[in-house]
């Protein structure tokens, strides 16, 4: 139903009956009209809070307003402004889409009669601008979307976008509709389909805006704009679309729809059904009726808002919110400042590591023992730089500044100034140890002192230290520029203001970490060996590695079992399969199978060879080296086995892991368990994380299933008693209070 003002004053009495009056004050607090001249500036400003959101109080302040504008005669245009220092408009309330995905009618009713307050908006007799500083996603972006234009800010925090497949479902408020009949197509669906945001630069040229400003002039120059636009009435005429090239030419239009369609299911697999349903409404709504449009998009959002995945990836917002919001520690203790870093060893990882921290304007001294190393560092970083001025994400004297806060030393000089120390060495204790000797006499003793160590003892490390206090570990992902997760490794004397520290500042550096017990593997390479484990016994027994890792990538992993132990190295697989094996015995010991790797130079993808051949870095996904499988005690293709049971093999001997991790208080809360694994490994997020992926099962029938497979298969199935105990008492990993994750 579209509001008008006929049925204006029933709807606001029934938004004052339907929320508390605490949440109709927040509303009228969050949003406020200022009249500067001809022009009325509508001012978000959501009370005690970083980000503006647009909940159903807010939507309907927000109509409110807009028929105050439309009384006042004397205003001529009006902008939307906030006043937040890096957010526009962040969205909708998330907490409002997540009552919808419990199959609330009345609120889903609510949520699409709120499409018409922007359809009010776009049909204002006056010009509207949108001045966007900051974050202007979602909802936020289709408020822009309903106004005349747009004028964003050139400062880096401004990002557009419709990111809203990535909660399962599609823009619901004219998203859909408006954009497309804005910048056609190909630009509309590249954003729509895939969630991805853009910057300001980005957004002029494709014409999502119209306009550009520095952010301490954007209101300013907004409201002159404005106040032109209104002496003249201009209005912007809808029909002035900017199609590509292709959709340009006779039956365009239809190519773009089906290479589009093609490219989200080589991403998603079909496992994620919110692009292709987003597809599906612009398809058959562009060029139409946008009065129709709006009725399919509305329809399209509420099938969506129900589906498992739409609850799940709501799930797995929750959870990195509340790493956002977490401070790392159980304490009231505040992290200590980082303003200056090192980095011990420039290689892969060291290199990666400098980059991420001068790339968030960190200054940063990269130490190894010769300058061969360092220009080896230098290059790696240089090169991650170089891939972001290529993709346009990054301009050229931006590299240059950020190179420049990358300084190399073969020596400690310098290292007494510094706050934070990275050793990323070898994964050797004898060398580790060394240089945590040299760290501790040559640091300042409030430095923290952090290892990117994998799989070695940090708190063994920290004996050297004369106040192991200030010792933890900081275990980047490689790469180190594509791997969101960090795992902080508390050591046995590791501080509360050491592990704070570490935490806060990868979440500066743009990561998600998790605080985790000094143990073998830590928590996610400790969960993800049972997986590479029974990887190798399935291939043993004569699973075939391509149908294996089709059936995974269907699940939902990134990538096969068999794919990423080529991707990660079989050397590193059986050197993490060793410490887990001489820590855990009999149930993590890896087969004969992996013996011999060194000596072979058979080390995966690196070398051109591993369960697969690669030639040229790229890999032949059917070439499977069958002879040399054979030779290692393999038959590949010579097992039939059902995909289902794949899955139950691979998945729940990390479910059962993960138990185990929990079980011995590795972890914090339950939810760390799900950050590290969909952060870490990619485990499918449309499945909300392992341990929310084996609540949906539920523990009697993984426990159930674990029990054939150790009769089967030995005691590396057997259920742990942390799992049998949930299922005895019919219990959840993640309890009924948890309502935040």
């Amino acid at each position: 139903m579209e509001l008008s003002r006929e049925n204006y004053k029933s709807e606001i009495v029934r938004f004052r009956e339907n929320f508390k009056t605490e949440a109709v004050d927040r509303a009228t607090q969050a949003l406020r009209l200022e009249k500067r001249g001809s022009v009325a500036a509508l001012v978000f400003d959501a009370p005690d809070s970083k980000a503006n959101t647009l909940g159903t109080p807010v939507m309907l302040r927000l109509f409110e307003l807009l028929t105050q504008v439309e009384d006042d005669k004397a205003l001529k245009s009006l902008v939307v402004l906030s006043t937040k220092p890096t957010i526009f408009i962040a969205g909708a309330d998330i907490s409002e889409i997540q009552t919808l995905s419990q199959g609330n009618p009345e609120a889903l009713e609510a949520l699409m009669t709120l499409q018409s307050v922007f359809t009010y908006l776009e049909n204002m007799p006056i010009p509207t601008v949108a001045a966007i500083h900051g974050a202007c996603l979602g909802g936020g972006m289709e408020l822009s979307l309903a106004c005349d234009y747009r004028m964003v800010s050139d400062d880096n925090s401004t990002r557009l976008g419709l990111p809203e497949v990535m909660l399962g479902v599609l823009p619901g408020w004219g998203g859909t509709q408006r954009m497309p009949r804005l910048i056609g197509l190909e630009a509309s669906l590249d954003l729509i389909l895939s969630g991805r945001q853009i910057d300001g630069r980005k957004a002029v040229k494709i014409g999502l805006a119209d306009k550009k400003a520095p952010k301490e002039l954007i209101e300013e120059k907004a409201i002159a704009w404005a106040e032109q636009l209104g002496a003249k009435g201009k209005k912007r005429s809808r029909d002035d679309v900017r199609r590509s090239t292709l959709e340009k030419v006779p039956g365009g239009k239809w190519i773009i729809f089906d290479q589009a369609k093609k490219q989200v299911l080589s991403k998603t697999k079909g496992n994620y059904p919110a692009p292709l349903k987003a597809l599906e409404v612009i398809r058959r709504t562009y060029g139409g009726s946008i009065s129709d449009g709006l009725k399919v998009e509305a329809k399209a959002f509420s099938e969506l808002v129900v589906t498992p995945e739409c609850a799940n990836l709501i799930q797995v917002f929750y959870l990195n919110e509340g790493v956002k919001k977490d401070p790392g520690v159980d304490a009231a203790v505040k992290g200590g400042p980082v303003r200056s870093a090192a980095v011990v060893g420039a290689g892969v990882m060291g290199g990666g590591i400098a980059q991420l921290f001068a790339a968030k304007g960190v200054r940063v001294r990269m130490k190894d023992i010769n300058w061969e190393a360092i220009t080896q560092g230098y290059s790696t970083a240089y090169k991650l730089f170089e891939k972001r001025v290529k993709r346009k994400k990054m301009r050229t004297f931006e590299l240059e500044n950020a190179m420049a806060r990358i300084e190399g030393t073969t020596e400690m000089t310098g290292f007494q100034n510094i706050d934070l120390v990275v050793e990323a060495v070898v994964e050797s204790m004898e060398i580790k140890k060394k240089v945590f000797q040299q760290l501790d006499e040559n640091t300042r003793p409030d430095a923290v002192l952090a290892t990117n160590t994998s799989s070695l003892s940090v708190t063994e490390m920290a004996s050297v230290v004369k106040d192991p206090k200030r010792v933890v570990g900081m275990h980047f992902f490689n790469p180190v520029d594509k791997m969101p997760l960090v795992e902080v490794i508390r050591a046995e004397h590791s501080s509360d203001e050491a592990v704070a520290t570490v935490f806060q500042f990868a979440k500066k550096m743009g990561k998600t970490p998790i605080v985790v017990k000094d143990a073998p593997g830590f928590v996610v390479n400790r969960i993800l060996g049972p997986y590479l484990n029974e990887t190798i016994h399935l291939l043993i027994e004569g699973v075939d590695p391509v149908y294996m890792d089709k059936v995974m990538v269907k699940f939902g992993m990134p990538m096969g079992p068999c794919e990423l132990i080529d991707e990660v190295g079989l050397d590193v697989a059986s050197k993490v399969a060793k410490v887990l094996f001489g820590a855990f015995g009999e149930r993590m010991k890896p087969p004969e199978f992996l013996d011999g790797i060194m000596e072979e130079k058979r080390l995966g993808k690196k070398s051109g060879k591993g369960i697969y051949l690669y030639e040229a870095g790229k890999s032949k996904s059917s070439n499977v080296d069958t002879e040399w499988l054979k030779r290692k005690g393999a038959n590949p293709g010579s097992a039939r086995m059902s995909s289902g049971d794949i899955q139950k093999r691979l998945v729940y001997v990390m479910v059962n892991e993960a138990a185990r991790c929990l079980e011995e208080d590795l972890v914090r809360q339950v939810s760390d368990i799900d950050v590290g694994m969909i952060f870490g490994t990619g485990f499918a997020p449309f499945r909300g994380g392992l341990l929310r992926y084996a609540d949906q099962v539920g523990a009697d029938s993984i426990v159930n299933d674990l029990d054939l497979l150790s009769r089967t298969h030995g005691e590396r199935f057997k259920p742990c008693d942390y799992l049998q105990k949930l299922a005895v008492n019919g219990q959840k990993f993640y309890g009924p209070e948890d309502k935040s994750h």
